[in-house]
Order: structure tokens, then sequence, then C-alpha cells
């Protein structure tokens, strides 16, 4: 079994904004996740473009389109009623991209997630946790239903091998 690395980073409401240049070239070199967390639960996630591209493959293997993820009553505010920053990830109007030493942010069309791209190339995605653990579970599932075409036929020849049930 490999050795999982679990990064965490707690934010709290602090003047100082997060530091994303850091965050995103942490994720783009170790491949490891970062999770924002508030009161011990993860509020979103920077995850690598290619496992978010991987983890939507397989959902989509599995339905075509995910069914959105329902938002709760006074997500908008945090506990000291100080408005959330972009690591709550609430929705955002498309503006001007900003710059994090190498890297780009983007606001994507739907105003929830967010991507990081350098030199051209999306490098990491923010998504909202609740839409990540969404991701992986029905990924999850797809993944272990699935049989390439090749296994699908060997899988069949193999049933077709077998005695009739019932010993006759």
């Amino acid at each position: 079994m490999e050795d999982v690395v679990k990064i965490v980073v707690e934010r709290h409401y602090a003047s100082k904004p997060i530091d994303y240049g850091r965050l995103v070239s942490l994720v783009e070199s170790t491949g490891e996740r970062v999770v924002f967390t508030e009161h011990g639960g993860a509020v979103s996630v920077l995850l690598p473009a290619g496992k978010v591209a991987e983890l939507e493959h397989w959902v989509r293997a599995d339905c075509p389109v995910p069914g959105p993820i329902p938002q709760g009553e006074g997500e908008e505010e945090g506990p000291d009623g100080a408005a959330r920053d972009a690591g709550w990830l609430r929705v955002e109007p498309l503006a001007e991209p900003e710059e994090y030493g190498p890297y780009t942010r983007y606001v994507r069309a739907d105003g929830r997630r967010v991507s990081f791209a350098r030199g051209g190339a999306v490098v990491v995605v923010q998504v909202d946790a609740r839409e990540v653990e969404w991701l992986e579970n029905r990924a999850m599932h797809a993944r272990q239903g699935y049989m390439s075409p090749k296994q699908a036929a060997a899988f069949e020849e193999f049933l077709a091998r077998q005695p009739p049930v019932g010993g006759q």
C-alpha cells in the first residue's frame, strides 16, 4: 500500500490574503491536495488539474452530467459575520484574472470553480469540498463497475466455459 500524505491548511479570517502562489506550487510539485478547513470541516480543496480530469472522466462514464451540489443557507458569511474569502468558493462573478507569482487565477464560468494556470496550461483547480467528495464517490463506483472491451470478452469466455448451474 502506498504512503499517503495529506496536506491540510487551516485558514482563519486573518487580514492577510491566502498565499495562493505558494499553495498552488505545493500542489503542482507534490501532486497532493491542499484542503481548506474551518472548525475542523473541509471547505474547499486545491487539486491537481489532472486528478480533477480523471475524476470527471469516471463520473461521466456513470452519469452524463453531474448533479448540482446543494448550497446551504447562510454560507456567504463566516461565523463572525465577515464575508468569506475565496477559500469558501462563493459564487464569484467573472472578473479579471489575478496573478499569483507564475500562476494566473481564473474564475470559471459557473462562478464556483477556480483554475490556476501556469504557462497557459491549467495545473490546479480549486473545488468545493462537497463536490470533491461527490466526484470521488461517483468515480470510485464507476471505476469499479467498468471493464474494458478486452476484459469483458475474456470474462464472457470464462462464463461460457462454466458448467451449468445445478450440475447438469
